[in-house]
């Protein structure tokens, strides 16, 4: 029973995730950039989400909270209003 809840709770989480990826880029990293940097967001954003669906298997806010930790402790900063984005142009 947990397994099937966990992987709910995974599946929804995911899927979310998907959704507003595609809408903005509230995630930033210091180390990536370009195409590094969204497969490393897949990465360590599905191991996150996997990590707090089992430790919170049926608290969304627990999980959320779990979720920016981990992403945190992976070096991602999250801008959610996209206040941590900046448009630079090249000096002619």
């Amino acid at each position: 029973m947990r397994n099937i809840v966990t992987a709910t709770i995974f599946a929804t989480l995911f899927a979310a995730a998907l959704l507003l990826g595609g809408c903005s880029k509230p995630w930033t990293h210091p180390d990536y950039s370009g195409a590094t940097l969204d497969r490393m967001f897949k990465e360590d954003s599905v191991r996150c989400q996997v990590v707090a669906g089992e430790k919170y298997p049926l608290d969304k806010h627990g999980q959320n909270r779990e979720f920016l930790l981990c992403m945190a402790d992976k070096g991602w900063n999250y801008h959610p209003d996209g206040e941590g984005i900046t448009f630079q142009t090249k000096p002619r």
